[in-house]
């Protein structure tokens, strides 16, 4: 995992995009006071489409039908 700031994600940034898409890095791009609650990470397409379908599926469960009663019949 690559960090950068944001000056030097924009200078780059067509070199990021390109490490992004051929060679599946993850780029973080941290500002300048270091505070990671502001940084942005550049992932592959393919990568966030899996973290969102991942995250749908550990939502709440889906709820479940109820049980219909077992009526017992006799054959014969």
């Amino acid at each position: 995992m690559k960090h950068y700031s944001p000056e030097m994600a924009q200078t780059d940034l067509m070199e990021l995009l390109a490490a992004v898409h051929q060679l599946k890095e993850t780029i973080v791009i941290t500002p300048t006071d270091a505070n990671d609650v502001h940084a942005a990470v550049l992932i592959p397409k393919s990568e966030w489409e899996a973290l969102r379908e991942l995250a749908f599926l550990q939502q709440s469960p889906l709820p479940t039908p109820p049980k219909r009663p077992v009526i017992e019949t006799e054959w014969g």
